[in-house]
């Protein structure tokens, strides 16, 4: 039974070796970067949009009360020439001043409100620019790496082939268990027992375990959860 799946596991290895060599490759690495990066632009550009539109309505709102208060502000104007009260003329000049001051406020928020809009409209090209720039990427080396994984092709078949046949001399219920832990990237899946402690991680096993060992049964390491057998 383990001579089956020391068999399965030492092909699988070859296949292993195909996944490696796939997965970090320059062009999974560059096709991968470029559809992350596609994923979320949308997004992005919603964001951005909806900012922008914040912004403008923000402008519109400002710009409109300064033009309400220097409407305002000529009317205190006017009518400081026409009185003779100084009493009352100095208290509108204060309301004037008070005036002039809100105008300058609102003035000053317009123009950030501007510089924002205008970084915001930046970012926005950026974006659109670097999305451009990654849906070529993604093409280019998405049809790369297709291309590389077509010629390993042949030899995964070839591969996969031998596991299917090396499959069915393994217990069923032991090859579920391997598989298991193949499928949560644990690699190599099994090991023999190194004395008293795991063949893998080097952990000290208890007694217990021991004795399931020298019993035939096959365990499952604490640490790193790997399968364990005595030769």
């Amino acid at each position: 039974m383990i001579k089956a799946l020391l068999a399965y596991q030492e092909t699988d290895a070859k296949l292993r070796k195909i996944e490696i060599e796939l997965s970090g490759s320059e062009e999974r690495k560059k096709a991968m970067s470029a559809k992350k990066y596609l994923e979320g632009v949308e997004e992005t550009l919603a964001k951005l949009e909806s900012r922008a539109s914040e912004l403008v309505l923000a402008y519109e709102n400002a710009t409109k009360q300064q033009l309400k208060l220097k409407e305002q502000e000529e009317e205190f104007a006017r009518a400081i020439d026409s009185l003779e009260d100084q009493t009352e003329a100095t208290y509108l000049l204060k309301k004037a001043d008070e005036l002039l001051a809100k105008i300058k406020t609102l003035g000053a928020e317009a123009t950030k409100i501007t510089n924002e809009i205008q970084a915001v409209l930046t970012e926005y090209s950026n974006v659109k620019r670097l999305t451009k720039s990654a849906q070529a990427q993604y093409a280019e080396y998405g049809k790369k790496y297709n291309d590389l994984k077509a010629s390993k092709k042949e030899e995964r078949d070839a591969i996969e082939a031998e596991l299917a046949k090396l499959k069915a001399k393994v217990d069923p219920t032991l090859m579920e268990r391997y598989l298991k832990k193949r499928s949560e990237k644990i690699y190599p899946v099994i090991y023999e027992l190194n004395g008293e402690v795991c063949g893998a991680c080097n952990m000290q096993l208890s007694m217990s375990e021991l004795s399931k060992l020298k019993n035939g049964e096959i365990i499952e390491c604490d640490q790193c959860r790997r399968l364990i057998y005595k030769g």
